[in-house]
């Protein structure tokens, strides 16, 4: 295969105006349309959540951004919504857009109350909703007095807070350590920033598609979410085959387990042979046996997990290896997990949990890590395999390079999970949510992208499948 994810633009703020203007060139379409067309496209999805006996404020700043809440007011009003302008009126400058909105609306009856520096303070309202369209991504300077007094009263405020395009505050990574809009929900245009997957900063993002022309334009990553990209990721998936047996479908081979920690395992497994692997053999130690002696589906290989008992296994008859649950980080774990780095070359493995836990405390193990190798961890495991990072744009450009260096593929899980790939494609997932906030769920990633990786999916796209499938998954 060779395409690219199908899926949403991760963009830097000035990718998204190069977007912008590379549709409006090539469409042909002319910036107002363009901005209409989004606006109808933001109301589409605001009508799902907001009543019509709703009260809703829209702050609007003095660029593209204000412009999108003023358009957005007019389409509200004209559709019976209880709408009133906060129009900020804090500088002489207003972009080409704004001031042709703001022409449409001496055409309505819509309420508008004008926000100037010295009333700024005392912003108030008591609507049920406050639509953020103040800045928008088009910042590139933390926020000052006065309208860091507007954002904080706007955060105060017990209103629904849903922003446009970007929570006003945040740039492509952070918010410069600032105040910012903690908006509940964010309707993205088109595309994302990397701020918006940053777990700090996190909420419920919705990005709707305008038909943005993203032909020739250098993309920071790719945001894969239903139902847009379901599609795609089903076509990465092993295809149906009558004729399949057992034995084409691949074994899978899953290590961990140690006592008082086989339910880690047994997880994996369940998972490795729900997504289609055609045997699954389980090595661990003998509690184990009583998680999956009723699935006579997965077979068992007894072992102490140690630097002696990895003799007995026979690596010749797998063809996909996952590590790590419920493995341990004691002496004889270290030894077995060392061992295991030093013979596996061709067999493509996933380590997570206990695994990334050791070779975080054991840093020379990284340099033994097999070329192809998927790792999964969480936000800890992370912060012990590669340390903290200043910035998320460093930690990016860190893993990314990593990624590539060891031609290893890391899959950092979190609400949106981000996967840096070895050919330094990053994809991240817009399909997690509260139904895997529970133990087991990593376990059972692991055992979701083992048993394609054993049906013969490269390790990048097993690693997409099964972060994208994972929330669909009931484990």
């Amino acid at each position: 295969m060779n395409f690219q994810p199908i899926g949403y633009p991760i963009l830097s703020a000035p990718q998204k105006k190069d977007l912008d203007k590379n549709t409006i060139i090539s469409e042909p379409i002319p910036s107002n349309d363009l901005l209409e067309r989004a606006c109808y496209r933001v109301f589409l999805s605001l009508k799902k959540i907001i009543k019509l006996d709703q009260t809703i404020d829209i702050v609007c700043g003095q660029g593209n951004n204000g412009a999108d809440g003023l358009c957005l007011a007019r389409i509200m009003a004209f559709h019976g919504y209880k709408v009133c302008i906060y129009r900020l009126n804090i500088t002489d400058k207003y972009s080409v857009e704004y001031l042709f909105q703001n022409e449409l609306l001496s055409q309505t009856k819509i309420e508008i109350k004008e926000i100037n520096k010295y009333n700024c303070k005392f912003f108030s309202s008591s609507a049920d909703v406050i639509i953020d369209a103040i800045f928008g991504s088009g910042i590139n300077a933390a926020i000052k007095n006065p309208i860091d007094i507007l954002i904080e009263k706007i955060n105060l405020s017990n209103a629904n807070i849903i922003s446009i395009d970007q929570p006003s505050g945040l740039n492509t990574w952070s918010s410069f350590e600032g105040p910012f809009v903690r908006a509940n929900k964010t309707i993205c245009i088109g595309s994302v920033t990397p701020s918006m997957l940053n777990r700090f900063y996190l909420q419920d993002i919705e990005i709707i598609d305008i038909g943005l022309q993203q032909e020739n334009l250098m993309l920071l990553g790719k945001f894969l979410q239903s139902p847009m990209s379901d599609g795609f990721v089903e076509s990465l998936m092993p295809k149906p085959n009558r004729h399949a047996h057992k034995g084409t479908k691949g074994h899978s081979l899953l290590l961990g387990g140690n006592k008082g920690m086989s339910g880690a395992i047994a997880l994996s497994a369940f998972a490795c042979s729900e997504i289609g692997a055609g045997n699954v053999t389980v090595g661990s130690n003998i509690n184990t046996l009583n998680y999956i002696d009723h699935y006579p589906n997965i077979q068992f290989l007894e072992t102490k997990l140690d630097g002696q008992s990895i003799d007995i296994i026979d690596f010749s008859k797998f063809n996909a290896i996952g590590i790590g649950p419920g493995l341990g980080t004691n002496a004889n774990s270290l030894a077995f997990l060392s061992i295991l780095l030093n013979t596996i070359r061709h067999i493509p493995m996933v380590i997570d949990a206990d695994a990334l836990n050791i070779i975080g405390q054991n840093k020379k193990l990284i340099a033994r890590i097999p070329v192809g190798s998927i790792l999964t961890p969480h936000p800890k495991e992370l912060s012990r395999l590669f340390g903290e990072f200043e910035s998320q744009e460093l930690q990016w450009e860190h893993l990314s390079n990593l990624a590539k260096t060891m031609q290893i593929h890391i899959l950092a899980k979190d609400t949106y999970s981000v996967l840096f790939c070895a050919d330094g494609e990053i994809v991240a997932n817009g399909n997690g949510n509260e139904t895997l906030a529970k133990g087991g769920s990593g376990d059972t990633l692991t055992g979701l992208i083992t048993g394609l990786l054993s049906q013969g999916v490269s390790p990048k796209y097993a690693a997409i499948c099964g972060m994208y499938q994972l929330s669909k998954y009931r484990h």
